[in-house]
């Protein structure tokens, strides 16, 4: 890549569902090695569920400092990860926020929120993420989207608002 360190390094995924293989072990070992080396300054982990997080900081050498996880309405916003992450100082990353939610992008509930604020439904799960202490990543690469996602950060979403999003089942 033609540079002497990275800021993060990310091991996409366990290779089984529950626990972790020594296919794992052996990918973060060696990612450990490398930010020994300071190669890479911080060592992530996405797609990962609250029993292989809590091996993985059990057991590491080095803690996963941020975990990138796809976030469902439906499975409720992946909050007991989120609370592990929050209670051991590990960054959540929620990733595919508006296309993982389609239900929850079309509820009539999601809907009254955007017209009180003036703003879409993405904007305001965006928002809500930030509200409960995700950081929303986006994929897109289009110039008006990305100024739309920064808009959230100068509006503020109610209690009850928070509160209904984070109970929505799809």
């Amino acid at each position: 890549m033609g540079v002497d360190r990275i800021d993060s390094y990310l091991l996409h995924g366990p290779s089984r569902g529950a626990g972790l293989g020594v296919e794992d072990w052996a990918a973060w070992q060696a990612m450990e090695q490398i930010h020994e080396s300071g190669r890479a300054r911080l060592l992530g982990v996405s797609n990962v569920s609250l029993d292989q997080l809590e091996i993985l900081c059990k057991d590491a050498k080095v803690k996963p400092r941020f975990v990138q996880n796809r976030c469902f309405a439906v499975s409720g916003w992946d909050r007991a990860v989120r609370v592990f992450c929050k209670t051991n100082g590990i960054v959540y990353q929620g990733f595919s926020l508006l296309t993982a939610n389609r239900g929850a992008m079309a509820s009539r509930q999601l809907a009254t929120f955007a017209q009180r604020h003036g703003c879409s439904p993405a904007q305001i799960i965006f928002r809500f993420a930030i509200d409960v202490g995700m950081i929303p990543l986006t994929g897109t690469t289009d110039a008006q989207h990305m100024q739309s996602d920064l808009g959230v950060l100068a509006m503020q979403l109610q209690a009850d608002e928070i509160e209904a999003i984070e109970c929505m089942t799809g």
